[in-house]
């Protein structure tokens, strides 16, 4: 892994700053970061920033004792079942410039979906999406088998221009890594959480947790039923505990609901400034590809890792 020079905040400030910079944008603080429209063939517009609320705190770095290597070591001794699937920064033909950091930028975490087989791949770019298999006309359904099958994909860096993203060749980009649950039935499958840490945000299909090891990281889970939410901003949870239900829920935008595939759209974000070895300085709230993490912690899931906690 990379050594990284890390400029220390406490985590309370963070959490605000890393919601802050996103709810008060022109987009959705839930949508900002999520697919977009273009993330779907049937989803449309997206909601305003009044439906996502912000932390006033969060862990703060006293909260722990416990640093992310040291999780990484424990987790170092778990068995891993391997499983089909492309190397990171590879993304479907086609779909973007991608990026060139396959660094673990969360080792040791929980996979965060408890029930397998999941799938990682591209909504856009995969059967059911609007830029399959070209990008005028959506064909074919998000419930083909091909959808629900091995190898995983990387789609960290997919085309997104309108969207800021540094840590893409391109300077802009998809912000987290979308990925499927057992099957194509919303309302069904649980999201849990990636750490033990505090419910920082709670949006209308958003939740974020903010970790309580340093560095922490902040994960977001977006599309999720609001209606299956199981906690609530403030809520401390442990690492595998059930957050809501993965749906396709894409908010309401002029009073009509909107909808995505089914799908977790999942992120890491750094709670702090970051400068890379090449001198690139992250600013704090950054998002980095979630994809080496999350392949290394499906194998720990797969081998018995994060069993789920109600």
């Amino acid at each position: 892994m990379h050594t990284r020079i890390l400029i220390p905040l406490f985590a309370s400030v963070l959490a605000m700053a890393a919601l802050a910079g996103c709810d008060n944008t022109a987009t959705t603080s839930d949508s900002s970061a999520s697919a977009s429209a273009s993330d779907s063939a049937i989803a449309t517009s997206v909601m305003t920033s009044s439906d996502s609320t912000a932390a006033s705190s969060g862990a703060s770095s006293s909260d722990s004792t416990t640093s992310s290597a040291s999780a990484s070591a424990v987790t170092d001794n778990i068995p891993r079942t391997d499983f089909p699937h492309n190397p990171a920064t590879q993304l479907v033909a086609g779909s973007g410039d991608g990026y060139t950091d396959t660094s673990n930028w969360a080792p040791g975490i929980c996979f965060p979906i408890a029930q397998t087989p999941d799938y990682a791949d591209s909504q856009v770019y995969s059967p059911g999406g609007d830029h399959y298999p070209n990008t005028t006309h959506p064909t074919g359904s998000q419930c083909d088998t091909s959808n629900y099958a091995y190898p995983w994909r990387d789609n960290f860096c997919e085309t997104r221009p309108q969207w800021a993203n540094p840590m893409c060749t391109s300077g802009a980009g998809h912000q987290g890594q979308d990925i499927r649950p057992t099957t194509c039935k919303a309302n069904m499958y649980w999201a849990v959480a990636a750490e033990d840490g505090v419910i920082t945000q709670v949006g209308s299909y958003t939740v974020a947790v903010t970790g309580n090891d340093s560095p922490h990281r902040i994960f977001r889970y977006l599309h999720m039923q609001v209606a299956s939410l199981k906690v609530k901003l403030g809520d401390h949870v442990v690492r595998g505990q059930k957050l809501g239900l993965i749906s396709n829920n894409f908010g309401i935008s002029n009073g009509v609901q909107q909808y995505t595939t089914i799908h977790l759209h999942f992120e890491v974000r750094i709670a702090q400034s970051e400068t890379l070895p090449d001198g690139t300085v992250l600013a704090a709230n950054a998002f980095v590809p979630p994809y080496t993490a999350l392949v290394d912690a499906y194998q720990r899931k797969l081998a018995g890792d994060c069993p789920t906690v109600e």
